[in-house]
């Protein structure tokens, strides 16, 4: 796995478990809906900047496979 896509994936989990901790630790009298509007707001735009990163991953995968394989030593002008 890409080393870009795993540190999103991890950023994500961190979101989740972030935002997840800091909604339901409140008491229910103390909840602010300007708040959880907010916070889903930034669900929303971490989920679609995760999905972006992915397709993204997945391009540079296929533009990988269709790149030719070069040889381990290329000859130099010396050993010709």
């Amino acid at each position: 796995m890409n080393f870009m896509a795993l540190l999103l994936t991890g950023a994500l989990a961190l979101s989740l478990g972030l935002n997840g901790f800091l909604l339901y630790n409140r008491a229910p009298a103390a909840t602010d809906y300007e708040d959880i509007q907010e916070t889903e707001a930034d669900l929303r735009l971490t989920q679609r900047m995760l999905a972006r990163c992915q397709a993204d991953h997945h391009q540079q995968d296929s533009l990988l496979a269709l790149r030719p394989v070069l040889p381990r030593a290329l000859p130099t002008a010396s050993a010709q």
